[in-house]
Parts: structure tokens; sequence; C-alpha cells
């Protein structure tokens, strides 16, 4: 608790939730997911709305700048033209 980050583990985070009983929690890396799911079905997302949007949005613009970096680098370099 002194040094770093403290997060919760997931299964805290279900009773920070409200989930009741009995759950399992699932988790998805792309698009980014945690859910507890519980004996009943019924299931809860950990995980805020904006978040996958912020992502997608972070990994278009690392494409385009790769690409445009790699784009100019070419144009550049005499021995390539």
């Amino acid at each position: 608790m002194t040094s770093g980050f403290y997060i919760l583990d997931p299964d805290q985070l279900c009773a920070v939730r409200g989930v009741q009983g009995d759950h399992i929690v699932t988790r998805e890396t792309l698009p980014v997911s945690a859910r507890c799911v519980t004996s009943n079905g019924v299931g809860t997302e950990l995980v805020p709305g904006g978040v996958n949007p912020v992502i997608f949005m972070g990994l278009a613009l690392l494409a385009l700048a790769l690409t445009t970096g790699t784009v100019v680098g070419v144009r550049r370099h005499p021995y390539l033209r």
C-alpha cells in the first residue's frame, strides 16, 4: 500500500458494484471487458463505456502516425527514390 498503485481485485470490484451472491469474473482484452456474472446469469460490466472508444482511437492514431512516418522517411531518403 505504501508504493505503487492500489487496484482492487475484480472480486472486490464486483462487491463494490453491489453484485450479490456467487459470481464469476470474465475478462477480454479487445474490446476491454471485465464482467461479474452471477450464478443466475446476470452480468455486470466493470469497465466504463468510454474506455474502449479511447483505446481504439489511440490504436488508429498510432497506425496513422507509423504510416505517415514511414512515407515521409521513404520520400526524404535519397537512395530510395
